[in-house]
């Protein structure tokens, strides 16, 4: 599973290389890493649209035109905004050493409109035990084919990790390091060294 998503990211830089994409969508993002008693198990993930781009979707996503989303409609923009991106980890890529972890799905996962911007939120689930030495853990959220330009602010990035586990995490840049050659510069992951 780790090769694919290694395959994957590499097919997907190719293919950015190509295209020389520019950016239609924009969404500023913060993350918090969340963990239970054992395990990192999923990235908290917060993204506010652009103006255009949340008006557009709001509005196809709101099929009875009441200006909320029901419980079906939430359902269908989730399927419509974060389906095609499940076959990209949801553009949450989480390197372990230096593998690369496929994700488990998501849950939780919120849509509301405020202020006039389109806002998501949603836990994308992994799957990474801690061990009694510490592991590093690296996690970059972005769009590879920058089409969707997300700029992700990883000094705010948070951390919900039970007492019993030892967890130190910071912003850092990612460039030079060869497992993220295919982002963009200036994209910040979010270190973590953790251990139980």
């Amino acid at each position: 599973m780790r090769r694919a998503l290694q395959t994957a990211i590499l097919l997907a830089t190719g293919l950015a290389t190509m295209a020389v994409a520019h950016p239609h969508v924009f969404v500023d993002a913060t993350v918090k890493a969340v963990f239970d008693q054992n395990s990192l198990v999923g990235i908290r993930n917060h993204w506010v649209y652009d103006e255009i781009y949340s008006a557009a979707t709001f509005a196809s996503a709101d099929a009875d035109g009441n200006g909320q989303l029901s419980q079906k409609e939430s359902e269908q923009l989730k399927n419509t905004v974060l389906g095609p991106l499940a076959s990209k980890n949801f553009y949450n890529y989480v390197l372990v050493e230096t593998d690369f972890y496929a994700t488990d799905g998501i849950k939780n996962f919120k849509a509301e409109m405020k202020n006039g911007k389109l806002v998501l939120d949603f836990t994308v689930l992994f799957s990474i035990a801690a061990k009694k030495d510490y592991t590093m853990v690296t996690i970059a959220v972005d769009d590879l084919t920058n089409y969707i330009q997300i700029t992700t602010d990883m000094e705010s990035a948070d951390v919900d990790a039970p007492d019993e586990m030892d967890v130190e995490f910071f912003a850092d840049d990612l460039k030079g390091l060869t497992m993220f050659r295919a982002f963009r510069t200036g994209v910040q992951g979010l270190s973590l060294r953790l251990k139980k």
